[in-house]
């Protein structure tokens, strides 16, 4: 081989490497029984969004082992109080070593293992406390390959939140919005006009890619499904 030929391939090489290392890719996994969405961000620093009820903690452990080495998990980070979403945040904080982090705004009946304030009541269940790390409105959180924005985006709950990657659009969106339809806003701390609001917001960020807490997720089209949103609720 000469000189030039080998170059050439060195050169493939890296730009092969380098696409690699700015791929960043949502693992989804979706809500069992009545658990939320799970996702699972990856990078050279992954982290999770959502930690569902707790009744599916082996399932869900067992996915994250498949998925990536498990113990490089060491953020969960949770887009609200609501049971269906940080009822298993202590079990798999314990399991993966990893901290816990949401708004502050809603961080307290987290901490605290209020089963009133995070609804736990509502599916019969008691809420295990959890150490809460909190955030706010402009934090940056990044995998390591990609950096998000969180975003403070009530009406569903008080502290609800977002995370908006602004580099490609991806927007993890939690009860806000869903694919076809709205987080509920008749929970303690919902309000309608705040759901608007932070729907609103999110359009102005002119995402691409839609990760929500239930249901399914869309690539591609997000800005589609929250002017559905705003249509949904009458705007």
């Amino acid at each position: 081989m000469d000189a030039y030929s080998a170059m050439v391939i060195m050169k493939g090489l890296i730009y092969v490497l380098n696409l690699r290392k700015s791929e960043m890719k949502v693992h989804h996994l979706p809500g069992m029984g009545y658990d939320s969405n799970i996702f699972l961000v990856d990078g050279d620093e992954p982290f999770l969004v959502d930690a569902g009820t707790g009744s599916n903690r082996e399932a869900v452990v067992a996915w994250l082992s498949e998925t990536m080495d498990a113990e490089s998990i060491e953020r969960i980070i949770l887009t609200h109080r609501h049971y269906d979403h940080v009822g298993g945040a202590a079990a798999l904080s314990r399991a993966l070593g990893a901290r816990v982090m949401m708004h502050e705004l809603d961080a307290a009946p987290v901490r605290d293992g209020d089963a009133w304030g995070t609804r736990a009541i509502m599916f019969g269940r008691e809420m295990e406390a959890v150490k809460v790390e909190t955030l706010k409105e402009g934090n940056r959180v990044t995998s390591g390959d990609r950096e998000f924005m969180v975003l403070h985006t009530p009406g569903h709950s008080i502290g609800s939140m977002t995370l908006f990657c602004e580099e490609d659009g991806t927007l993890i969106s939690g009860d806000t919005v869903f694919i076809g339809g709205v987080g509920r806003w008749d929970l303690p701390t919902g309000d309608r006009e705040e759901l608007v609001g932070s729907i609103r917001k999110l359009i102005q960020l002119d995402p691409k890619d839609l990760y929500p807490g239930h249901g399914p997720c869309s690539e591609g089209d997000a800005r589609r499904h929250l002017h559905d949103a705003l249509r949904y609720l009458g705007e």
